[in-house]
């Protein structure tokens, strides 16, 4: 492989991989564990899916339009701390007429829709080329420990090679091989049965996009043979052939199609019609076709909310709480993975300390949870200067608020002793304390005693108030009086 790759470099763009000793095969099967491309059935699938489902496209879409939304910066990996400068131009431009924006769009539209991404930087160029995934083979070889298979072994991806048809390399030129260090490879979702290749998240709902593009062809159908079910003519006698396709033809001609809907239906002598099938209504028709549609939304990682389908409702409790799963769950782990693909084509990064990463400050959907993480960092501001002033280095402060582990934090010997006021002792007590009852806290001086209370009527029973126990006699005396 890699004296294949010297021809290609030597020769340049006349170079055909069949002029290499054993190339001619390179790309003969798709079973060798050597080569890894996505079969062109499927991604033929998922791109007539794009451009013929609902569905798909608006998750396609949704998904489109808030990654692209995102900014690459430069992140400090010991402090989170975000930066930019020239070495992120690349990325910001990366090829005429084009910005960051472009560039993750068509990374998620090829993710999506074929399950990888590909990205190549030409050397000495100053630009980047997206190349069709459908056309591009993972190329790998098998490293082995030592001379003993017994020693172990691992495959090791080697470079890539892009063959677009041969009805198409008029336009878009002929085969070529470029090495793993020149193109940025992105797979987000792991094809379980390769070693590179990653997964579309519309494989394994082929079915349920079949099935969808079936019911609106199914609706197609209905309207357009009548906007009725299927329609059954018997006749008492039997009839000839010819007759039998003559009666299909006019009844066709004059009550098929919508602009002849609901028209009366008559029949010759002996002729008895009757309704087969069911219509919308009987079949629940939009219960099963909404199903379906939650399931393609549900792989997609897209809520239902968002594509703007009533039928379906978000799993938020509201609209923001929707848009912020969405971006959690789904989008923030493509950013990621993203930027880690990306970071290989930044040119002067060093090898750590320093990644590709995210910005999502400048996203108006993430407005709200932009500004919760904003209250998470004042709480751990005022958490990191609480931890100061109580005597701990400022590097175990840190350390303590980022892992939410106190056990990390270690006194400063060279932090001052905290201010007491004038006067105040080390231990306060605000309860009394009895006489001789040995060592024990001090009490705190000069609190003032307590009031004693009002009474809440002249005969509570609060201060000597309590009313005297009269007689029984005087009571009844009292009450006869006062009846009379």
């Amino acid at each position: 492989m890699t004296r294949l790759i010297d021809r290609m470099r030597r020769y340049g763009s006349t170079f055909w991989e069949g002029q290499a000793s054993g190339a001619a095969v390179l790309l003969s099967t798709y079973s060798s564990p050597d080569r890894e491309k996505i079969l062109p059935q499927l991604a033929s699938h998922n791109l007539n899916s794009a451009g013929s489902n609902t569905v798909v496209f608006s998750a396609m879409a949704i998904r489109l339009a808030l990654f692209a939304e995102a900014r690459f910066v430069l992140q400090s990996v010991s402090d989170k701390k975000n930066f930019t400068d020239q070495r992120l131009g690349l990325l910001q431009h990366p090829w005429p007429d084009a910005t960051e924006g472009d560039l993750l769009a068509r990374m998620e539209q090829d993710a999506f829709l074929a399950g990888n991404g590909y990205v190549w930087a030409p050397p000495g160029e100053g630009r980047l080329v997206r190349w069709r995934p459908d056309w591009v083979t993972i190329i790998s070889e098998i490293v082995s420990l030592g001379p003993d298979p017994a020693d172990g072994w691992y495959r090791n991806k080697i470079g890539f090679h892009f063959e677009p048809p041969k009805a198409a390399q008029p336009e878009f030129g002929p085969p070529m091989t470029a090495l793993v260090s020149e193109v940025a490879h992105w797979a987000p979702t792991p094809d379980p049965q390769a070693n590179f290749r990653g997964m579309s998240p519309l494989t394994p709902i082929a079915r349920e996009v079949d099935a969808d593009s079936e019911m609106t062809t199914y609706k197609q159908m209905f309207l357009k043979n009548g906007a009725s079910p299927n329609l059954l003519l018997r006749y008492s006698q039997k009839l000839q052939p010819g007759t039998v396709d003559s009666l299909r033809e006019r009844i066709g001609a004059r009550y098929g199609g919508t602009s002849n809907a609901f028209k009366t239906l008559v029949l010759d002598q002996g002729a008895d019609a009757t309704i087969i099938g069911n219509n919308f209504s009987q079949m629940s028709f939009d219960t099963v076709q909404s199903a379906g549609a939650e399931r393609i939304l549900a792989a997609a990682g897209v809520p239902g909310l968002l594509v703007g389908l009533e039928s379906l409702k978000g799993a938020g409790k509201s609209y923001q709480d929707v848009v912020r799963r969405f971006a959690d769950l789904t989008m923030r782990p493509e950013w990621r993975s993203a930027c880690a693909a990306l970071q290989k084509l930044v040119p002067g990064l060093p090898p750590a300390g320093i990644r590709l990463w995210f910005d999502t400050s400048d996203i108006q959907a993430l407005q709200d949870g932009e500004q919760e993480r904003a209250q998470e960092s004042l709480i751990r501001a005022q958490a990191l200067l609480t931890m100061r002033n109580a005597g701990y280095t400022r590097e175990s402060a840190v350390l303590a608020v980022t892992a939410n582990d106190v056990s990390q934090l270690v006194a400063d010997p060279d932090a001052p002793m905290p201010a007491q006021p004038p006067g105040a002792s080390q231990t306060q007590h605000l309860l009394p304390q009895a006489p001789g009852s040995g060592p024990g806290p001090a009490v705190v001086e000069g609190v003032t005693p307590r009031l004693n209370a009002a009474p809440v009527s002249p005969g509570s029973g609060e201060h000597g108030t309590k009313a005297a126990v009269r007689p029984a006699s005087v009571r009844r005396a009292l009450t006869g009086s006062g009846r009379g």
